[in-house]
């Protein structure tokens, strides 16, 4: 605690008067571990009948649980390089889990590296739908596509770009937007000290104006009717409830939504704003005393106005008659290989020599940097070769030559450090290899109960 900067310390004995002391007491104790459930895979419900650790729920959705660190690895366990669950600080779950996604809906994660939410977003859509999941930040992008491709979320499109260069395609155009925003970082100083150097750097001031640019761009893609989920890990009202209550002047059709409060929910701050809103109330505290996480702030807001039809099936139609014209030239395989895979036709675009399947949104993402994009299936390299990509987001009941082992099966981590290995099964050809059910990779049968690995060699099992 002595090194907490003294103007910090300040802001918060104002915010939190007699509860300081509570808090300057979280100090003392170790940060909570936790991962959440990619129900895009598996429910919580069937997650509970496997699980391999111990685990408690975490109050604020039913899709985390924490997990003791000194007793239990998760990043090590097949069901991790399986993708069904993601490890997430525990109050990263909050924003996700307020915005009211559902099968559908067009939906952007503007700030979306390295994938928490995004992954959680790419389970609510079920696969119907369009995700926009972007980071300026090239290398944080190619980040958070391994976190959505590993999770098989295939109706994903993740860019790297400034959210102005976005609004020139999408203005007007999402159902729902999270803004996860860059933040000082006050609610994670327990867990992560070196941030407090940059918060002496920089301060509140200097990421709020970074914040209300980048609201203001979220909210001219936010089509009418349409929800917005701003959050940031840090406490200051300098970034939270004064950056909502500008956006409020700035949009005045944009109103703050009451939330379904949780335990470990504190209220917003309004009596610290000017002139604030009561509505601001509405808003999602989280503190380190009072809940099992770090620190946090979230608010759901509605963008007024009726429902806005989507101009997108002339669009579509003239994607599909695209395809159809592409489809007279491509490989037999591949086509004879797409057409066994259980997805809707008319989203999967056959090339010459691949195939993919793209979300269908009627808009053209042209001039953007895309660092991926839907979910590659296949190549013909000699042979047809399928993607990793595609394995993940594959059942057991998905393909014709499967090996599925049991999570105890001493063959499965021997997989995923790249090993060839026996079966009992002749397969020939392409092999769908499974852990209980749920795809990891790809394998090549020689016909003689032998398996070739073909598991993705940068990710193999360290």
């Amino acid at each position: 605690m002595g090194n907490l900067p003294d103007a910090f310390v300040k802001s918060m004995k104002e915010l939190l008067g007699g509860e300081y002391a509570q808090y300057a007491g979280s100090f003392a104790e170790s940060p909570f571990t936790a991962f959440r459930i990619n129900t895009r895979k598996i429910s919580a419900e069937q997650w509970k009948e496997i699980a391999p650790f111990q685990m408690t729920e975490i109050a604020w959705t039913e899709k985390g649980f924490y997990y003791d660190a000194d007793k239990d690895i998760p990043s090590k366990h097949p069901y991790y390089y399986a993708g069904l669950y993601y490890i997430q600080e525990p109050s990263a779950m909050v924003p996700a889990s307020l915005l009211p996604v559902v099968p559908g809906d067009y939906v952007l994660d503007l700030c979306a590296a390295p994938g928490g939410k995004a992954t959680e977003l790419g389970a609510k859509l079920g696969g119907d739908g369009l995700l926009v999941a972007n980071d300026i930040s090239v290398s944080r992008a190619m980040a958070l596509a391994k976190n959505l491709q590993m999770a098989g979320i295939g109706n994903a499109v993740v860019t790297a770009e400034a959210p102005e260069s976005l609004c020139s395609v999408f203005e007007g155009f999402f159902d729902k937007i999270l803004v996860d925003a860059p933040c000082s970082g006050e609610g994670m100083f327990r867990r992560e000290p070196r941030m407090i150097k940059d918060w002496l750097e920089k301060g509140p001031e200097y990421y709020a104006k970074m914040q209300k640019k980048i609201l203001s761009d979220a909210c001219r893609m936010l089509k009418p009717g349409g929800y917005l989920v701003y959050s940031t890990c840090t406490f200051s009202v300098t970034e939270d409830e004064k950056v909502v209550q500008w956006l409020l002047g700035q949009y005045p059709d944009l109103e703050i939504c009451p939330v379904e409060r949780k335990e470990g929910f504190c209220r917003g701050r309004p009596d610290l704003v000017e002139d604030g809103a009561p509505e601001l109330s509405h808003c999602v505290r989280i503190y380190p005393h009072l809940a099992k996480g770090e620190g946090h702030f979230a608010v759901l807001l509605r963008k007024g106005g009726g429902e806005e039809s989507r101009e997108t099936e002339a669009g579509q139609a003239a994607e599909r008659a695209q395809r159809k014209k592409k489809e007279a030239f491509v490989q037999s395989e591949i086509e004879a290989f797409v057409s066994g895979l259980p997805f809707d036709r008319d989203r999967i675009t056959v090339h010459s020599d691949s195939a993919e399947m793209l979300p269908e949104c009627g808009r053209s993402f042209s001039g953007l940097r895309i660092v991926y994009r839907g979910l590659p299936l296949c190549e013909w390299k000699y042979k047809l070769k399928p993607s990793h990509q595609l394995a993940l987001a594959l059942k057991e009941t998905d393909f014709g030559q499967v090996l599925n082992l049991k999570v105890d099966d001493e063959r499965v981590i021997r997989y995923l450090k790249g090993e060839t290995i026996a079966m009992d099964e002749k397969y020939l050809g392409n092999v769908l290899v499974c852990v209980d059910g749920f795809g990891l990779g790809w394998g090549q049968g020689n016909g003689r109960g032998t398996l070739k690995n073909k598991y993705y060699a940068g990710w193999r099992y360290q």
